[in-house]
């Protein structure tokens, strides 16, 4: 009886959150307030009425029309509503009933078997990550829808979720809890370097000593040109060289983080008091925690802009967009980098379809990436396990090699 009032009450709940999310959906990339004003008919604009604004039942008793104007209502407000309760709901069961998601793995001392896996076991000591989780997946549905009608994720989703990451995991992370991403010393080395690098090109960017990329703009994509009102100019298009040209300047910029990152594993590898130094901060969970989010982060963005540079230079065309990179700052410090890195790879084969009709149809070639991001992303905080264990042996063994 008591799961199912949870599962009650978590589907009423992200309804409730459903509702803000068209707001915020509707309002956030028109730089709009998600506060002032009410919520109000947005054919009449007059301002609704407590029970007309119930999530999903609103609509309903309304019919779909305004109560005032007798406009209709679009669907996809209660859909919203509706699809988060029901994450939110199936979520709870996966994790709670079904024993999926977060976790904490023990290995034997050669490092490639599970000796045991932890799994969250009840709300009420688990109910941070728990938390974590249901907001990064209210998140990634708000960024997703954005991303479908206007091709762009505002940053401020992105930084919403990496803020709640580094925070929790700071506060809650200890070794043993389900959904900890505390980092070793080599992780917390890699973390701290690419971090200072971070600064550093972000410093050297701000004083002009790194120049800008695309300064003038962003080349514009395929849906800028089919909404370009009659009269207006044509935005002005990058040529192959040019773009070449522009993402070069992005690759200066990650230039320190990267080999800064390096230089910091190297010593903590080779280098007996540095190692001790790393291997103190590690045995500190608040540490851990802290350094292991920022490096789930650096990762998960990380992984994105590399390949946005790659396919750039290669086809000539601004290959994703730095929303992406954001997107997966912000899922990296909620899931961990090796999570945050699966999903990514992940992200293609939920795409396929659509790419595929798309050219087959020989309809629009660019298709907005976020939202094929965002269901890898769920997938693998849930399922994320299996995926681990399969592949652990394998980075073990590589790892061996390496050092």
């Amino acid at each position: 009886m008591p799961q199912a009032i949870y599962i009650i009450f978590l589907f009423a709940f992200g309804a409730c959150i459903g509702s803000f999310l068209n707001v915020v959906v509707y309002r956030l990339p028109r730089g709009q307030s998600l506060i002032h004003p009410p919520s109000r008919c947005p054919s009449c604009e007059h301002p609704l009425a407590w029970y007309d604004n119930l999530p999903v039942v609103g609509w309903i008793m309304l019919r779909g029309k305004c109560r005032y104007c007798k406009n209709p209502i679009s669907p996809r407000y209660p859909i919203v509503e509706a699809a988060l309760g029901s994450l939110f709901a199936l979520i709870y069961i996966a994790i709670f009933i079904g024993h999926q998601g977060p976790f904490w793995a023990v290995y034997n001392d050669q490092g490639d078997l599970a000796q045991s896996v932890i799994r969250m076991d009840d709300l009420a000591g688990n109910w941070p990550i728990f938390g974590l989780y249901l907001l990064t997946i209210s998140a990634l549905l708000a960024a997703s829808l954005i991303d479908a009608e206007l091709y762009l994720i505002p940053p401020g989703i992105s930084w919403l979720m990496a803020a709640a990451g580094v925070v929790v995991h700071t506060i809650v992370d200890r070794r043993g809890l389900p959904g900890a991403v505390c980092g070793g010393a080599m992780q917390i080395a890699l973390a701290m370097g690419a971090g200072v690098g971070l600064i550093l090109s972000l410093i050297l960017l701000r004083f002009g000593v790194l120049p800008l990329s695309f300064s003038q703009g962003q080349p514009p994509l395929e849906v800028d040109k089919l909404r370009k009102k009659e009269g207006e100019e044509e935005p002005p298009d990058f040529t192959p060289d040019q773009v070449r040209v522009e993402i070069r300047k992005e690759i200066l910029f990650l230039l320190p983080p990267l080999l800064l990152g390096g230089l910091a594993v190297v010593l903590e590898i080779n280098d007996g008091p540095i190692h001790g130094f790393f291997a103190g901060m590690a045995s500190a969970d608040w540490l851990g925690g802290l350094f292991g989010a920022l490096l789930g982060g650096l990762v998960g963005g990380g992984v994105v802009w590399i390949t946005r540079i790659f396919g750039s230079l290669a086809f000539g065309k601004e290959a994703m967009g730095l929303g992406d990179v954001d997107l997966m700052f912000g899922v990296g410090t909620v899931i961990g980098a090796g999570a945050a890195s699966v999903a990514f790879l992940m992200a293609p084969f939920f795409g396929l379809p659509l790419a595929l009709g798309m050219f087959l149809l020989k309809s629009r070639r660019q298709l907005p990436y976020g939202p094929y991001l965002s269901m890898a992303t769920a997938v693998v905080m849930l399922f994320y396990f299996p995926i681990y264990d399969y592949l652990r042996p394998g980075l073990v063994n590589l790892l061996r090699m390496l050092m």
